[in-house]
């Protein structure tokens, strides 16, 4: 080639190749391809071009662009490389270069995603307006064509539609350039932009003009459940709390614009696309799935670039914390570096344990909202040794309950359950039991290395009892190593366990129903009593694990009116054998059928006073 327009700031290089092909006059778009790449048999791609190197072989010298270049400033392979894995970005590189770009849209997963790409490419009229103010012409944004994209995120007005279809045209080696549709009378309109579609362009905008490598699924995953943990979406484990996630992330966007861009997630659908970005990722999701997650997140895509291998969740704060033993000379310093974090199951919110070297041990309930959480205390575990010698010292000097325990962080009767039991102490300490004791212990521990401290303890019940009454620092301290219970390590294998409880089921149904000394009404409860080798609490909270149980009981379980009826036939039968006639306030009465039930019953009460007849 003699020449090759310039190419400007985040065009497509369709675009370019449509400005060369209306220069040069070629009235044949093959003989464009043939002079670009050398084959007269390549397709005119909008997105994802490839054969480049073909390309920046034929450029004269004065345009000296590059593969990479080409690829990273006017193709979409920016916008999705940082959310695909590095050695998937890398072949697609090299497939835009070197090959013909056959499974290139195969390889992304484009064929797959269910996000809709745009029907006909889109322009922005004052972009359209600037551009041949400032260049003499206009040309094709590789942000206006994204999935997603419906505004401009630089005027922020909404794009307009074309003519040129965006893929599958008629002509697969046509090449259309902007100035060449836009119609002098052309409208434009413009709105107040919606705040989601705003920050959709933006972050696309940015994607598309930052070159950003790929974060890497798994760390992309655990940066969305930390910053889900500070929004108190998953537990203190990183369990993600879908029943609560779902509809907070559809009422944030609004179901009319998720739908509107195929991404809304229905609440009883366990396998869309949160599921699987947010599980342990096995495939990459589409770049726009992750912008409207980032939103709801409050991020974008420069914090995830800045903090993605920098996010921690800490609940508390880093370390170290203050002490809060009011005893020590270092209260409400910062000299704590132990903090063990766990999860009540009730509130569902985490807990920190906090342990000082003083041995005074407390903890309280978060994630720490301000500054002055840090300070407060929710229970204290353990007093320690400093604190229980503050204790004993203000007691000899005479002050009251109340005043040691204001002193000492604490409530006046604590003080004096400390009291009563450091006498019982001091008691036994003279009697020299607690030395006994404690040899005691450490020949249980020493010749039953390999069993459990629920095995020793059984051994002799009286040592331990005793030691963790009056002793229990020293018995803390002197605890075996734990030794894992193999029979609690077993997991229960509940496709074998589902089989063999659905089979009782028939027989347990019929039983109950056969039962002609006792009317039993068929409810799960009654059929779980009666299942061998299994209890009511384990059948209620492992149902869904077993769902051929579950069917089964489904099937058999008797709502009240099937029981009723079943009940008026069965008195029915036994007055037939009895009495040759009967009357219905008789066969009510025997049935023990309320007053409300007797008219939703008529018919059959009718039906079998009739056959008593």
């Amino acid at each position: 080639m003699i020449f090759f327009p310039f190419l400007y700031e985040d065009e497509l290089l369709y675009s370019c190749l449509a400005r060369y092909h209306m220069y040069t006059g070629n009235e044949n778009t093959k003989l464009t391809m043939e002079e670009v790449f050398g084959s007269s048999t390549l397709c005119a791609a909008t997105t994802l071009p490839a054969n480049l190197n073909q390309l920046t072989k034929r450029l004269p010298t004065s345009n000296s662009y590059s593969s990479e270049e080409l690829i990273n400033k006017h193709t979409f392979l920016p916008y999705f490389s940082p959310f695909i894995p590095k050695e998937r970005y890398q072949e697609l590189k090299l497939m835009m270069s070197e090959s013909n770009g056959k499974t290139l849209y195969m390889k992304l997963g484009k064929t797959a995603s269910t996000v809709k790409r745009p029907g006909y490419l889109r322009y922005c009229l004052e972009c359209v307006q600037t551009e041949r103010c400032k260049n003499g012409e206009s040309y094709w944004h590789r942000v206006h064509q994204v999935e997603g994209v419906m505004i401009c995120p630089i005027h922020g007005c909404n794009l307009l539609k074309s003519e040129v279809p965006y893929s599958e045209r008629r002509n697969k080696h046509e090449f259309v350039s902007l100035d060449k549709i836009i119609r002098q009378d052309e409208i434009h309109i413009i709105k107040d932009p919606d705040e989601h579609l705003k920050f959709i362009a933006e972050q696309t905008h940015y994607l598309l003009n930052n070159y950003i490598p790929p974060f890497g699924l798994e760390s992309l995953r655990n940066f969305y459940v930390i910053r889900l943990k500070q929004k108190g979406l998953t537990t203190v484990t990183g369990r993600i709390k879908w029943g609560d996630l779902i509809p907070m992330f559809n009422k944030f966007y609004g179901s009319e614009l998720l739908k509107e861009l195929n991404c809304y997630i229905t609440p009883i659908n366990e396998d869309r696309w949160l599921h699987k970005v947010l599980r342990k990722p096995r495939v990459s999701c589409h770049p726009l799935r992750h912008i409207l997650l980032l939103g709801f997140l409050g991020e974008t895509i420069v914090s995830l670039d800045q903090h993605i291998n920098k996010v921690n969740f800490e609940p508390f704060g880093s370390e170290p914390w203050p002490c809060l033993n009011k005893a020590a000379s270092h209260y409400k310093e910062p000299v704590i570096k132990s903090c063990v974090i766990t999860n009540d199951y009730k509130m569902k919110v985490p807990v920190g344990t906090f342990s000082c070297e003083c041995g005074f041990v407390y903890s309280r309930r978060g994630p720490d909202q301000n500054e002055d959480d840090k300070f407060k205390i929710g229970r204290i575990k353990e007093f320690g040794p400093v604190w229980e010698r503050e204790l004993s010292k203000l007691s000899k000097q005479g002050f009251s309950l109340r005043k040691m325990g204001l002193m000492l962080g604490v409530d006046p009767m604590t003080v004096k359950k400390k009291l009563i039991l450091e006498e019982q102490t001091q008691i036994n300490q003279t009697d020299n039991r607690a030395e006994e004791y404690r040899k005691e212990w450490a020949q249980l521990i020493k010749g039953n290395k390999e069993k459990t401290i629920t095995e020793i303890r059984s051994l002799n019940p009286g040592v331990y009892t005793w030691l963790y009454r009056n002793d229990r620092v020293w018995l803390q301290n002197n605890y075996p190593e734990g030794v894992k219970n193999e029979q609690s390590s077993k997991r229960i294998d509940w496709e074998k366990r589902d089989s063999g409880i659905a089979e009782q089921i028939e027989l347990i149904t019929k039983k109950i129903i056969s039962d002609t000394e006792k009317l039993i009404r068929v409810t799960k409860n009654e059929i779980g009593r009666r299942i061998e080798g299994l209890s009511l609490t384990t059948l209620y909270k492992n149902l869904e694990r077993m769902p051929k149980t579950q069917n089964e009981i489904n099937n058999y379980v008797e709502s009240v009116e099937q029981f009723q009826v079943r009940r008026i036939k069965y008195i029915a039968k036994q007055l037939r054998e009895s009495k040759p006639q009967i009357k219905e306030w008789e066969l009510v009465r025997t049935a023990g059928l309320r007053k409300k039930f007797v008219q939703k019953h008529k018919i059959i009460i009718e039906q079998e006073i009739e056959r008593l007849s």
